[in-house]
């Protein structure tokens, strides 16, 4: 009946702490990094990113393996569910670290490609624009038709590249998307990159290091490999939301964008 209070629940079963709801003592007070500074902080970041990405694949398998090793850390009180999942990352880490030491020896210091910069300038053409479709002056019947298909096809390639560019490729967003997957700033590394050297320093990057800012957690834990892998989901959470969930730091109390909503981390001056 209405107004008669919640039936006790049952035991058993899993129940709501204040693990990662409560922010602790020793955080509450300390200095927020202001927007310009986490900005400049994730534009070295960017660059180091990009910089890695200039290492040949194995490098990237080698620094997936490592993460497959880590992410589910090494506590002796977790679940027994847990451990099993952990063993089976550090066996499938292992085996993509051997793998990667294979092709590492058949393959070169840095990737063959360089840097295509046609992606944010605009100017490269695509493979429907470089096409050039011809028949010869006795051409048969058969070979006229058959140039008609490929005229065809050609036509609607370069009619889905021009509904693609009106939609997506003008905008800034779109630009700006393209320019760093150009470089090489893509999930392998950047995930790579956002979580090994997090969770190894407890919550500083290359470029937070040199703007002197930290990810805390807001429960005071230290930061995990595992909080810095789901922080990292969390950028990819933002950018798909049209970079609103970054702006949000911008009059959010606590200056926590999405990545630090989904983490339950905020961003200090240290």
């Amino acid at each position: 009946m209405a107004g008669e209070p919640d039936k006790a629940p049952a035991e058993g079963g899993r129940k709501v702490t204040a693990e990662t709801l409560t922010v602790v003592p020793s955080v509450l007070g300390r200095p927020l990094a202001e927007p310009w500074r986490r900005l400049a902080a994730m534009a070295v970041d960017l660059v180091a990113v990009a910089l890695l990405s200039f290492l040949s694949k194995p490098f990237l398998g080698l620094g997936t393996g490592l993460l497959l090793c880590v992410l589910l850390g090494n506590s002796a009180t977790a679940p027994a569910v847990l451990k099993t999942f952990r063993w089976i990352c550090r066996t499938l880490g292992v085996v993509v670290i051997l793998l990667s030491v294979v092709a590492l020896g058949h393959s070169t210091l840095l990737r063959g490609t360089r840097v295509n910069l046609d992606a944010f300038t605009g100017s490269g053409d695509s493979a429907a624009m470089k096409a050039t479709v011809a028949a010869p002056p006795d051409a048969t019947w058969a070979q006229l038709r058959a140039a008609n298909a490929q005229l065809q096809e050609q036509v609607e390639q370069l009619k889905e590249e021009v509904r693609s560019q009106r939609s997506s490729g003008s905008s800034w967003v779109g630009q700006a998307r393209a320019f760093t997957t150009s470089l090489g700033v893509t999930f392998g590394w950047s995930g790579l990159y956002f979580t090994l050297l997090a969770g190894a320093t407890n919550g500083r990057t290359l470029g937070k290091l040199v703007f002197r800012t930290r990810v805390v957690r807001i429960n005071g834990a230290n930061l995990t490999f595992f909080d810095a892998f789901i922080r990292n989901g969390g950028y990819i959470a933002g950018v798909a939301m049209g970079l609103i969930g970054f702006l949000k730091l911008l009059w959010e109390p606590n200056r926590q964008a999405v990545e630090d909503r989904i983490a339950g981390t905020v961003v200090v001056k240290q």
